[in-house]
């Protein structure tokens, strides 16, 4: 066990310090990408199908609204139900044994997700939203369970309040994880306390020759970085 755990720590693997810099650093930029749609790329539909259509260019908004005039259930309710049966699959098919989990998935993504949309029951658009924010979910395993309960919190605070709910949910999330510490080192460290130097192995993974250029000691940094070179 390695303590304390930091956020950025979940976007790290052991690939990254095996392949070049560049490549690392592209694999790990789409690691943080893949955390923000599979949490937010729901509710901001939602916010901007529901309060603010205008944003949306006039042909993707003119099939949007052709998709929802022919759906019974509203933009909000038609996201939840589909988010809830999705991890209605998901949990099935790790408690099936392998062979039928992937029948299941299966099952699930053709048949169901396909019949669904030709009758009408929800819509193309809605189910595409849903299913871009489960896919990269997957990117990030070590945080699926938070992706979820995140992703529900934006989904039904985006249907009630729109983007302004978004934005409020988001200062609310990132006001929580800047005062969420583990043994007196705060759990989003390098970033706040902002630290130059401890970001060379954040967002891109430097050159193995600027990355041994410190040598780092938590006791002497208190919310700087955990990591010895």
């Amino acid at each position: 066990m390695v303590i304390p755990h930091l956020f950025v720590e979940n976007f790290q693997s052991v690939d990254d310090y095996s392949n070049r810099p560049y490549f690392a650093a592209i694999v790990r930029i789409l690691k943080y990408f893949s955390y923000f749609v599979s949490i937010l790329f729901p509710g901001v539909y939602i916010a901007l199908v529901t309060f603010h259509p205008e944003y949306f260019p006039s042909v993707l908004m003119k099939n949007i609204k052709e998709s929802i005039d022919h759906t019974p259930l509203p933009p909000l309710l038609e996201v939840l139900v589909i988010d809830f049966v999705y991890e209605i699959m998901r949990e099935a098919g790790l408690r099936l044994p392998k062979v039928l989990g992937h029948a299941v998935s299966i099952v699930g993504a053709l048949v169901i997700g396909d019949c669904a949309i030709s009758a009408g029951l929800i819509g193309a658009p809605t189910l595409m939203s849903v299913a871009v924010a489960a896919i990269c979910s997957y990117v990030i395993p070590d945080l699926y369970p938070q992706i979820t309960v995140l992703r529900l919190s934006f989904i039904v605070i985006g249907g009630i309040l729109g983007v302004w709910g978004i934005v409020m949910l988001s200062t609310v999330v990132l006001i929580f994880m800047c005062s969420k510490s583990t043994l007196g080192v705060i759990f989003i460290t390098p970033v706040s306390p902002f630290s130059k130097k401890n970001m060379r192995d954040v967002f891109i993974r430097l050159g193995w020759k600027k990355l041994s250029q410190y040598n780092m000691n938590v006791q002497n940094l208190k919310g700087g970085s955990v990591y010895e070179k």
